[in-house]
């Protein structure tokens, strides 16, 4: 009599790490956004339109790239 698989285990295996990987590339979008939104407005309330803009895209790259580096090394274990 041959046994049935257990798909159940299997589904719900990649449909964590499926939702994992769309919360963590939400999270990066968010990352990205943020601080460059805050630099537009506060480059229009200041009317300095490109300088706070910048600085905030550079804020959010470089927040992306750390929160990268953080989610690769918990993907490690280390």
């Amino acid at each position: 009599m041959r046994a049935m698989p257990d798909t159940d285990s299997h589904g719900n295996r990649n449909g964590g790490s499926y939702a994992r990987f769309i919360g963590l590339g939400f999270t990066l979008i968010v990352i990205f956004a943020l601080p460059t939104v805050v630099g537009f407005f506060v480059d229009k309330l200041a009317g300095t339109l490109p300088l706070f803009l910048l600085i905030g895209l550079a804020l959010g790259f470089v927040g992306g790239l750390f929160y990268v580096y953080r989610a690769l090394q918990n993907l490690d274990g280390g």
